[in-house]
């Protein structure tokens, strides 16, 4: 988590405007190249850092079909996205069409209202200390045997040698926040849900807002196929037309390549095969018999019966 929270901060250094190093950072070739790195190993499902934002949800991979570049390049989501409701009045003053509201109904994506959250940032005034928070979606952590352990402000689980094992962390500052989860479980969810992992992001560069006066504006659309990153980036000049700001907006599709076979051998726990047990020959009082007998579970009974 450190390594990424010191590229975030890299990322956000400001060169000096006019220069050349100031028009490469508003290209933001380096935040493309950071989406990149990250999208294995510790990967961040949620950062606000300064000028950058990265939300994560869950998305059904039949989704995927068609125009739906188009379709999500339209997002409009926010880290506190949760269920609602809704009603109306009729007559009397009744209550009526009583309904409930996904967390992506007014998301401007018609794809993303079959999509789930798995960040949630909550506030709460009756907290002591800072009042928001992170939580996590309970279908995931119950999936995946993880519970919050506070000291480590993380969502974890026991290893195979009964060791912590933290698989989501989190740091979250009333400056920024940044949520990361191993890719391993990622990949165990993905493939149980047939879904897809889908990283939202948006970032807006400029040396000085209050001066900064467009003049014209340099648009465009990128796109990256191989690692599905789509985006829709500019440049804005100023009246000397140095290029003084600049945007990108988009969002990176993330999959679970892992062979089908493999998945299936982690689900069973690697008990995908028939198992071998190891055999003794011991002295059974009760048949006054010496005789082989078998560890396996099923072959094993109550001799006392």
């Amino acid at each position: 988590m450190n390594k990424i929270l010191d590229k975030l901060h890299h990322m956000s250094k400001i060169p000096r405007h006019g220069t050349d190093c100031y028009k490469q950072w508003l290209e933001q070739k380096d935040f493309l190249q950071f989406l990149l790195d990250t999208s294995h190993g510790d990967i961040p499902l949620y950062v606000s850092y300064k000028e950058s934002y990265i939300y994560s949800v869950f998305l059904p991979q039949n989704c995927l079909r068609g125009n739906y570049i188009d379709d999500l390049m339209n997002w409009n989501c926010f880290p506190d996205s949760s269920w609602g409701y809704s009603y109306s009045y009729g007559k009397k003053e009744r209550a009526i069409d009583i309904s409930l509201l996904h967390p992506f109904d007014s998301s401007g994506s018609k794809l993303l209202k079959n999509a789930t959250p798995i960040t949630f940032l909550r506030s709460f005034e009756g907290r002591i200390g800072q009042k928001s928070y992170i939580e996590v979606l309970q279908l995931f952590t119950h999936l995946n045997g993880l519970h919050f352990v506070e000291e480590k402000n993380a969502y974890c689980r026991l290893n195979e040698d009964g060791d912590i094992e933290e698989i989501i962390k989190i740091h979250h500052t009333p400056d920024d926040i940044l949520v990361t989860i191993k890719q391993d479980v990622l990949d165990h969810h993905l493939f149980l849900s047939n879904s897809v992992l889908l990283r939202l992001f948006d970032r807006t560069l400029c040396n000085n807002w209050i001066k900064s006066s467009a003049e014209t504006r340099n648009k465009s659309n990128f796109s990256d196929k191989k690692n599905k990153i789509y985006a829709r980036q500019g440049i804005a000049y100023d009246k000397e037309c140095l290029p003084t700001a600049g945007w990108l907006r988009g969002f990176q599709i993330i999959r679970n390549y892992q062979p089908r076979k493999k998945m299936i051998k982690i689900l069973t726990d690697g008990h995908s095969k028939p198992q071998k047990y190891e055999e003794f020959i011991a002295h059974d009082w009760k048949r006054k018999k010496i005789a082989s007998f078998s560890c396996d579970p099923k072959k094993t009974g109550q001799l006392f019966c």
